[in-house]
C-alpha cells in the first residue's frame, strides 16, 4: 500500500504471474477455489451475506487485498530465489555429475543425491558442493553383488 494516497501498487512480476495463472492454470485456480469451499469458504460467504456491516468496511477489504497480494509477492520471490539457487548449485555440480558412472549408480539415486546435496548446500553455502554430492551418493548407493570389484 502506498501510504500517501492509499493506493495499492503491484509489481510487474506479480501482474505477470496473475496473467499467467489466468491464461494457463484456470483449472488449478478452480481446484483451489473448490478446496476453499470444501474447507469452509461457503460458510464464511454466507456469514458475510447475512451481515449488513462489519466485514464490508473498506479498511477490512483493503487489508484483505493487501494481505493476499503481499503473500503472492512473497511466495513468488521465494520460489524465484529457490530456483535460482538450485540452478547455481546444479552448475557447480555439473563437473562432478559428469564423472558419475551411471552403470554403477542408477539415475534415481543420482537425482535424489543431487537434491539432498542442493538442500545441504543451501543450509551451509560455505561447503564444497561436489563433496556434498559425493557424500550423498555414498550414503544412498546400494551396489549390487554383480558390480562388486575384485
Amino acid at each position: 500500500m502506498n501510504e500517501d494516497n492509499n493506493q495499492l501498487t503491484l509489481s510487474y512480476e506479480l501482474l505477470v504471474l496473475l496473467q499467467w495463472l489466468i491464461e494457463y492454470e484456470p483449472e488449478k485456480l478452480k481446484e483451489l477455489i473448490t478446496s476453499a469451499f470444501d474447507n469452509g469458504l461457503e460458510d464464511d460467504l454466507k456469514k458475510v451475506k447475512n451481515q449488513s456491516s462489519g466485514y464490508d468496511s473498506s479498511e477490512n477489504v483493503q487489508n484483505s487485498i493487501v494481505d493476499f497480494f503481499g503473500l503472492l509477492e512473497i511466495l513468488l520471490h521465494e520460489i524465484y530465489n529457490e530456483r535460482a539457487t538450485k540452478r547455481v548449485m546444479e552448475k557447480k555440480l555439473m563437473p562432478a555429475i559428469d564423472h558419475i558412472d551411471t552403470t554403477e549408480c542408477d539415475t534415481q539415486t543420482v537425482q535424489d543425491s543431487i537434491e539432498k546435496a542442493t538442500s545441504k548446500f543451501e543450509q551451509e553455502p560455505g561447503k564444497n558442493p561436489q563433496e556434498l554430492l559425493f557424500k550423498e551418493l555414498l550414503r544412498s548407493w546400494k551396489p549390487s553383488k554383480k558390480t562388486a570389484s575384485n
